[in-house]
């Protein structure tokens, strides 16, 4: 499948990135569909682009009509645009506590549904926040939409960083990793560090009484 990249305005330094991608860039104010390609990277200027990601976007581009990044981890479409243009969400989505996407960085399918939502979010774009106006495309057109991680807006240095620090938090919240232990012979359980000799007891008390 063929995908390119599609720009609202120049930017050389994504043009260049795309080119040493061998990605062809198209630069065209109305982003509507349909597009040349096969699959479209849709990006604002001055955006950071993952481009060790963008190969990963294409893949699931095979299953999904489009796929963005959240844009900003406890800000909430009711946080988002004027009361009037608050009011015009709710009527469609029922309920504002729900997140808001980095629509600046947009992977879409050149399928119905991708023409779809990008052709429904700009017009509701004229009506205020172009986050609301996507959030409001996506429960009109309801394509099968992918929400990237965060992670895919910062650069591959901050990306590192975000990462380590995920997986320091699970690993407070799971605890050490657990240690593997042969109570018999072929037979192992996990337990936690350090607690290898009690499991082994524990074990061998078991198997004393079942044979008395």
């Amino acid at each position: 499948m063929s995908q390119g990249v599609l720009l609202r305005s120049p930017d050389k330094v994504i043009e260049g990135k795309a080119k040493s991608a061998k990605l062809p860039v198209i630069v065209m104010a109305d982003i509507r569909g349909p597009w040349a390609t096969e699959r479209v990277l849709i990006v604002e200027p001055k955006t950071a682009v993952p481009w060790e990601l963008v190969p990963a976007a294409w893949h699931l581009l095979e299953r999904w009509d489009a796929a963005a990044p959240l844009w900003r981890y406890g800000v909430l479409a009711a946080d988002l645009g004027t009361a009037e243009e608050r009011k015009r969400t709710q009527a469609l989505v029922h309920d504002l506590r729900i997140p808001v996407y980095a629509c600046e960085l947009l992977f879409v399918r050149n399928s119905q549904a991708g023409q779809e939502l990008v052709r429904i979010w700009q017009d509701e774009c004229a009506h205020g926040d172009v986050r609301l106006a996507f959030v409001r495309a996506l429960y009109q057109v309801k394509p099968l939409f992918c929400a990237l991680p965060r992670s895919w807006l910062a650069d591959v240095e901050q990306r590192s960083h975000q990462d380590a620090r995920t997986m320091a938090s699970l690993a407070r919240v799971q605890g050490p990793a657990l240690s593997k232990v042969e109570i018999a012979p072929g037979r192992w359980v996990r337990c936690r560090p350090g607690e290898e000799e009690r499991v082994k007891e524990q074990f061998a008390r078991l198997t004393r009484r079942h044979h008395e």
